[in-house]
């Protein structure tokens, strides 16, 4: 896309090529606690990675601005 071709709503939905995956790590409010950026070639390898930030607090799983996936916390 050249920086002549204006962005529609349709574009907001594409994935960013390539993928800027990142776990959220939640307090128990829902807040942010941190980031943490991880590396995958796509989805389905994003989820279980992570899979092995769930422990005490719930994360969500987002690429750039799409969000994937939420999972509670395991006590």
């Amino acid at each position: 896309m050249s920086s002549d071709t204006p962005i529609g709503f349709a574009d907001l939905n594409k994935s960013p090529v390539p993928p800027r995956y990142h776990v959220l790590i939640l307090d128990r409010r829902g807040q942010v606690l941190r980031m943490e950026r991880i590396e995958s070639g796509g989805d389905d390898e994003a989820v279980e990675r992570a899979l092995r930030f769930v422990d005490g607090q719930a994360i969500e799983l987002w690429d750039g601005v799409r969000f994937i996936e939420h999972f509670p916390p395991v006590d």
